[in-house]
Formats: structure tokens, sequence, C-alpha cells
């Protein structure tokens, strides 16, 4: 699948902005407030949320900065965040079509989004809109799959077979290929503590199980079922959130 159509196809598995944003979680702190301090942003500054979803980091970024304007492709995204987050910008636009101005902001963030980029020319568009010398930071919460009913989760919703990015994929390389340089990964613990109800919608929310209908849907959440049923609620789910931060060439 080429680029222009995963793009495509993650815009239809992201239609439903209010199931994303009741059912992902937060970023951890710690993974933030890195992100911020190695990026030399503050109060004064103004930021860009890419790819921005419901706005589930844009709003975790305001306490840090001094602007936040979030730009997604997505419409239902796009009205669950505008909804949820009174004061920043809500623009239509995607990771190679940033409707701002040139040298326009001090950051480029992107949280859980940089998978389904274009990424070679986003990189050049991002670098774009930055300041000379401004900054690119990206963030994943992954599912940690070292613990077992975790990876059985992930093969009841069939995450092994049907997954649209490789979960530890480092993105180095990728970035360096762009006008970035020194690069830094780190990585952070993570939990989201939910009911049963929560955990099914989290897997609900997953962009290729929200295009699933019928017979086939049903199948799978009779799988995720089994493996959940069995959990004590509340279930504390565990992530790695994988982070990266670079300065513009």
């Amino acid at each position: 699948m080429d680029r222009s159509s995963r793009g495509s196809w993650a815009e239809r598995g992201f239609a439903n902005g209010d199931l994303y944003d009741s059912a992902r979680p937060s970023y951890p702190l710690d993974a933030i407030e890195f992100l911020v301090s190695s990026l030399g942003v503050d109060s004064t500054s103004h930021v860009l949320d890419l790819g921005a979803g419901s706005g589930i980091f844009t709003r975790q970024l305001i306490p840090f900065v001094g602007r936040v304007t979030a730009v997604e492709p997505s419409e239902s995204m796009r009205e669950t965040l505008a909804r949820t987050t009174p004061g920043v910008a809500v623009l239509a636009g995607k990771d190679i079509e940033i409707p701002l101005d040139d040298s326009s902001v001090a950051a480029v963030f992107v949280a859980q989004a940089f998978h389904w980029f274009d990424v070679e020319n986003s990189l050049v568009e991002m670098h774009r809109v930055l300041v000379p010398g401004g900054g690119l930071g990206l963030i994943w919460n992954e599912r940690d799959e070292s613990v077992e009913w975790v990876s059985e989760l992930g093969r009841a919703m069939q995450w092994d077979v049907r997954q649209p990015y490789r979960v530890g994929t480092d993105y180095s390389a990728q970035i360096e290929r762009g006008p970035f340089h020194n690069i830094e990964r780190r990585r952070f613990a993570h939990e989201q503590v939910l009911d049963h109800d929560g955990l099914y919608r989290r897997v609900m929310s997953t962009s290729y199980v929200s295009l699933m209908e019928g017979a086939e849907l049903d199948a799978l959440m009779n799988r995720v079922e089994a493996v959940v049923s069995r959990l004590p609620e509340p279930v504390s789910l565990p992530y790695v959130t994988d982070v990266y931060r670079a300065d513009a060439v």
C-alpha cells in the first residue's frame, strides 16, 4: 500500500472522533516535559500539533506553550477537537499540506500519527513551517506486548497481522534523511486504567477495527471478549511511549 493510499485509509479509519477521544490514552508527563525542555519551547512559543486527531496531545501541550495550532485531516476528529479544546486554532490539513506560513512555529509535534505520513515529503513540509533552528517532536503510545495478556489481546484483535506499522520501529534514520539533525530517541513507561467497557472501546478505536462490520467485527470482538472477560476490573493497560526529538538544520 503506497503512502497516499495509507493516508486515505487512515482518514476513513478515524472517522469517529468522539470514540477515539474517549478511548485513547493520554501521554506520560515526563515524556512531554522531555520534549518541551529539549526543544526549548516555553510560554511564549507558538507550536504546531500535526495530525492532532481529537486533541488528546494538544490539550496536554497547552500548559507548556504560548499557543497551539492543531492541523488534522479528519473532519470528525477536528469537530471533536474544536468542541473539547477551546482556544486552539483547528485547521484542515495534512502532513504534506500544512496550512501555515513559512517559519511560523517554534516546534512541530506529531502524536500517534507519523507512521501514516509520507515521510520524506512531510519532513520537508514540517521544516518549511519551522523557524530557523526550530524543533520536531514525535511521540507514540504502544501497548506493551511483553506483558502476556496484552500480547494475547493483540492476537485476538489481529494486531499481529493487521497492524498499520511495526511497533518498535526506529525512525531515526528516516528523520535523518530530512532536514533535521541532533536526533534523540527515548522511551517512557505509561499506563491507562480502564474498565472492561473502556477496553472494548480502546480496541474499537483502532483504525482497521473501526472499518469492520457485521460478522467480521463480531468475530473479532468475541475473541477480544474472551481475553478481557478474564481480567479483574479496573484493568491497567501498560504502554511503552516512544519519543523522538530533532532540530531543524
